[in-house]
């Protein structure tokens, strides 16, 4: 995750560009893909739809990435997208750990809520969302 000793403060003008974030793009279409199980039989119609949804979610998160150009607030800490490719790299890895379907949406959830915090481009609020996803994610 992110030390928040070593980051510079953001600038008028400084942004993060979705051409920068193709790792997390690709994070969170893995993770998507990586929600519903080979073998469903065993889950109910209301996980089978928990599923789909949290999967549309991902992808929507993905697709908005794309074509991001994320303004930084300036005066705030100054993120990257670095940062933000590690902290969803960290993420895939901990929800491809999880074999509780209930869990591994959970974590993706949480996932969302980052990505929600890191498109406003405020660093104070997307470092708070850091520290809350790396403790959601148990680690």
């Amino acid at each position: 995750m992110v030390d928040t000793a070593m980051l510079e403060v953001a600038t008028q003008g400084d942004a993060i560009d979705g051409t920068d974030l193709q790792a997390s793009i690709d994070s969170l279409r893995q993770i998507a893909n990586s929600l519903m199980p080979l073998d469903t039989s065993a889950l109910s119609v209301e996980e089978l739809q928990a599923i789909a949804q949290r999967q549309a979610e991902l992808r929507s998160a993905a697709s908005k990435l794309v074509d991001a150009q994320i303004a930084l607030l300036a005066g705030e800490a100054k993120i990257t997208a670095d940062h933000i490719n590690s902290a969803i790299g960290f993420a895939q890895g901990v929800v491809g750990q999880i074999a509780d379907i209930k869990d591994k949406l959970a974590k993706a959830g949480a996932l969302l809520d980052f990505i929600g915090a890191v498109m406003t481009g405020n660093g104070k609020v997307i470092l708070q969302a850091a520290h809350t996803l790396k403790g959601q994610l148990g680690r």
